[in-house]
C-alpha cells in the first residue's frame, strides 16, 4: 500500500489494548477522518489524538507498545472495564505521577483538583534519616529505628501514586479482568515511579518479585488506605460514592502491628504522612497498623491472615498467624493474655459508648479514668485523640475544669499526631483548652441533672 492510498492507522497495543492512536493526511486534499471519542483531556485543555474506547476483556491481549501518553497532563487512555477506565497524568507532583482507574465523573473531580494534588510532597522529614529498612522476622522487608524517635517526630510524606475506585471490585466481578485493567494502569505510570510500585510485589521468603509476584489487588488491599473524592450534588446515594482506594509505596514498608508505634494520616494534598505515636527506642521496629485496631483479636488475625502474612515454607499466597504482640500471645486465643487482653477491648467499647453519650447518668470521674488506664494498657497510642476528646469533655460535663483542661491540651498534642496540626479536632480543642469554663461542655452534665 502506498502512502497515498493509506487515510489513516490504528494501532490498538500493549498487553491490555492500550491505545495509541496515528492518524497520517492523505495526500488528495482530503479532510482528515476523525475517531469519536470523549472531550476529556488535559485540565488545561491541551489537546491529544481523540480515540475509541476500548473495552477491555480477560482474554484480549496484544503485544506491548509504547506507554508514554500522548499528551503531557491529564489523559484518558480508554482503557475500560464497564464504567472504570484508566486516567493518567504524568506532570503529578513534580513529575512523580498518578494513575487512577476509576468513573468518568471521578476523572473530572481529578482534572479540577489538579493544582491541589501538585501540593502534595515527597520525602522523609528528618535528616539524618532515623530508621533503616532491614528485614523482619515472618514479615519481609520492614523498618528499624538506628536512633531513639520521641513522640510527634513526622517521619515522613508520600503522594500517591494509585487510585481504584472501590466500586471496581464489587461491578467487575472477573478477578482475570481486573488484573488487567490494574496492570494497563501501572504500566502509564512514569517508569522511576512504576519501579518503586513494583517494589511492593515482593513476597517474605521469595529471593526477588519474578517468582510469585503480588498483584495490585492484593497490594490495594494489604494497604487498604482510602479517600473520598466528595460526592455530587445530584448523587448521594452508596451507589455513587467516591471512595478510593490508594496507593503509596514508599509507605508500604512499614509492615503491619495491631499495636503499632506509628501513626499515618492522609492531608489536604491527599499526601500521606507518618508520625510516631509512643517512643522508640534504636532498633525497634517501626509499625503501622492496617486495620482496624478496635476490631477484636480474632478479626483483626482473620484480615491479617488474608491479606498480610504468606504461610511460611507453602510456596502459597495463602496467610499464616498474625506476628505482632497483640496476637502471638502464649497459650493462642485462649490464653490469659489474650483472654485479658479481649477483655480490655470491650471494656473501652463499653465505656466510651457511654462517654459519647451526653446524656448518661453513669459517667463519673472513676470511669474517665478507668478509661484512660486501658488505652495505656492496651497500648492503643495511635489512636489516643478520641480517647482525650472525650476524656476532655466528660470531666467538663461533670465540673472538673482543671483535668478537662489536661486533656483538652493532651487532645491538641494527640491530634497533631493523627490528624496534622490544622485538622478539625485539634482546631476544636484548641477552643476548648482556651476558655474551659466559657466551652459549652462545662457543667452541662451537673445543669442537666439539676446539681
Amino acid at each position: 500500500m502506498t502512502r497515498k492510498e493509506l487515510s489513516l492507522a490504528r494501532v490498538l497495543v500493549f498487553g491490555l489494548l492500550a491505545p495509541l492512536v496515528a492518524a497520517i493526511t492523505s495526500t488528495e486534499g482530503k479532510n482528515k477522518e476523525k475517531i469519536d471519542a470523549p472531550s476529556a483531556g488535559s485540565g488545561e485543555g491541551l489537546a491529544y489524538e481523540p480515540i475509541q474506547k476500548v473495552e477491555v476483556y480477560a482474554d484480549n491481549a496484544t503485544a506491548p507498545a509504547s506507554r508514554i501518553p500522548p499528551v503531557e497532563g491529564w489523559w484518558d487512555s480508554n482503557i475500560c472495564s464497564g464504567d472504570f477506565c484508566v486516567y493518567t497524568n504524568w506532570r503529578i507532583a513534580k513529575g512523580r505521577g498518578l494513575v487512577a482507574v476509576t468513573r468518568a465523573e471521578e476523572f473530572q473531580k481529578l482534572e479540577r483538583i489538579e493544582d491541589h494534588l501538585n501540593r502534595g510532597e515527597n520525602k522523609y522529614l528528618q535528616d539524618p534519616v532515623p530508621f533503616t529498612t532491614t528485614e523482619i522476622l515472618n514479615k519481609g522487608p520492614g523498618i528499624t529505628a538506628t536512633q531513639t524517635i520521641r513522640r510527634g517526630k513526622p517521619l515522613m510524606v508520600w503522594s500517591p501514586v494509585l487510585m481504584v475506585h472501590r466500586s471496581l471490585f464489587d461491578q467487575v466481578p472477573k478477578k482475570k479482568e481486573r488484573t488487567r485493567l490494574l496492570e494497563a494502569a501501572i504500566s502509564y505510570l512514569p517508569e522511576a515511579t512504576q519501579a518503586t510500585f513494583n517494589k511492593q510485589r515482593l513476597r517474605p521468603g521469595e529471593p526477588d518479585i519474578t517468582s510469585n509476584p503480588r498483584s495490585v489487588e492484593e497490594i490495594l488491599l494489604a494497604h487498604p488506605f482510602e479517600i473520598d473524592l466528595g460526592y455530587a450534588a445530584r448523587k448521594l446515594d452508596e451507589l455513587n460514592h467516591s471512595k478510593h482506594y490508594v496507593n503509596y509505596p514508599e509507605i508500604s514498608v512499614l509492615q503491619h502491628d495491631c499495636r503499632a508505634n506509628v501513626a499515618t494520616y492522609i492531608d489536604n494534598s491527599f499526601a500521606l504522612r507518618t508520625t510516631v505515636a509512643r517512643r522508640v527506642q534504636a532498633g525497634e521496629e517501626l509499625t503501622v497498623t492496617y486495620v482496624d485496631p478496635f476490631l477484636s483479636r480474632a478479626e483483626r488475625s482473620a484480615w491479617v491472615k488474608r491479606h498480610r502474612v504468606p504461610a511460611q515454607g507453602t510456596g502459597t499466597t495463602e496467610g499464616g498467624v498474625c506476628p505482632c504482640k497483640a496476637c502471638s500471645l502464649p497459650g493462642g486465643e485462649k490464653g490469659e493474655e489474650a483472654v485479658k487482653g479481649e477483655k480490655r477491648l470491650k471494656e473501652i467499647l463499653a465505656i466510651r459508648a457511654e462517654l459519647r453519650n451526653h446524656d448518661s447518668t453513669k459517667v463519673d470521674f472513676a470511669m474517665i479514668e478507668r478509661f484512660l488506664m486501658l488505652y495505656e494498657e492496651e497500648r492503643l497510642h495511635v489512636k489516643l485523640l478520641e480517647a482525650y476528646e472525650l476524656a476532655a469533655l466528660n470531666f467538663n460535663y461533670l465540673g472538673d475544669d482543671k483535668r478537662a483542661k489536661k486533656y483538652a491540651d493532651l487532645a491538641v498534642q494527640a491530634g497533631i499526631v493523627e490528624g496534622g496540626v490544622e485538622s478539625n479536632d485539634v482546631v476544636a480543642m484548641r477552643v476548648m483548652a482556651k476558655d474551659i469554663k466559657g466551652h459549652y461542655s462545662y457543667r452541662y452534665t451537673l445543669k442537666r441533672r439539676g446539681l
